[in-house]
């Protein structure tokens, strides 16, 4: 998929929620494909989407040696992150428009920190999805640079424990399967994936459903005397009218508004 199209995808999905796109894989029979376990949850409140980088952390068999605090720094920079966590061409292809989705085999292992968060940021990635860690979590909420959906929040540095592995593989995140390429919409209701090859029907499904909701909140919003916001307003004028659209006069009339 070119750039273009993953600009014009992402575009789209900025108007849509979570729940968009679940009715969306709803309508094309995808009822049980692509929610992401509801104690997978945003580290803050927030929305992203981008499309799918996956590597995982493999669990070492190697057992740490008895150092000196001086050799100790040595060991863990060039060895293990010299060698054992050396993401090579991985981090030169990760770019605009990514989504990383981080599995950490039941370890409860960083997904994300600080620093790399400002890495990834300056990047291009959108966000982060683990079924792992979140680490310096203070400095995350205050920085607000990557958006992370995370299982933990962790303590730990990768040495010693796990290895960085299998990059653009299969990887399975809160019961979601999920592809090098497939589309990942994140927000407060958690996180969903979209396989690639449903991608633009399960959007123009989503785009239906959510002009059918805005439609119905802007009458509750009035019969309420709720101020109008942007989640009333139609963001797709171009989509055809919802098949079962509520008739506004019965609408309001059943709210006992006339």
């Amino acid at each position: 998929m070119d750039q273009a199209k993953r600009k014009e995808i992402l575009d789209t999905v900025a108007k849509l929620r979570v729940t968009d796109i679940r009715d969306g894989m709803d309508w094309v029979g995808l009822h049980h494909v692509g929610t992401v376990d509801p104690e997978i949850r945003p580290l803050y409140r927030t929305k992203a989407a981008g499309f799918a980088q996956t590597y995982k952390h493999i669990p070492t068999q190697i057992r740490v040696p008895e150092l000196s605090p001086e050799d100790y720094t040595k060991w863990a920079y060039e060895y293990w992150y010299g060698q054992l966590w050396n993401m090579g061409d991985f981090r030169e292809q990760v770019g605009e428009g990514d989504f990383l989705v981080i599995d950490t085999m039941g370890q409860k292992t960083p997904a994300i920190g600080s620093m790399d968060s400002m890495v990834w940021a300056a990047r291009g990635v959108k966000g982060v999805l683990t079924n792992g860690g979140a680490r310096d979590t203070d400095e995350q909420l205050y920085q607000k640079a990557m958006p992370c959906w995370h299982r933990w929040v962790v303590q730990p540095m990768y040495q010693g424990r796990v290895e960085f592995g299998e990059p653009n593989s299969t990887v399975n995140i809160g019961g979601a399967t999920v592809r090098p390429g497939d589309l990942v919409v994140a927000d407060g209701d958690g996180a969903i994936v979209v396989p690639q090859d449903v991608i633009e029907d399960v959007l123009y499904y989503a785009k239906q459903e959510s002009e059918n909701d805005r439609y119905d909140r802007s009458m509750l919003f009035e019969a309420l005397g709720i101020a109008p916001d942007e989640s009333t307003q139609s963001m797709f004028p171009d989509m055809p009218p919802h098949p079962y659209r509520k008739n506004r006069e019965d609408f309001m009339k059943r709210l006992g508004k006339k």
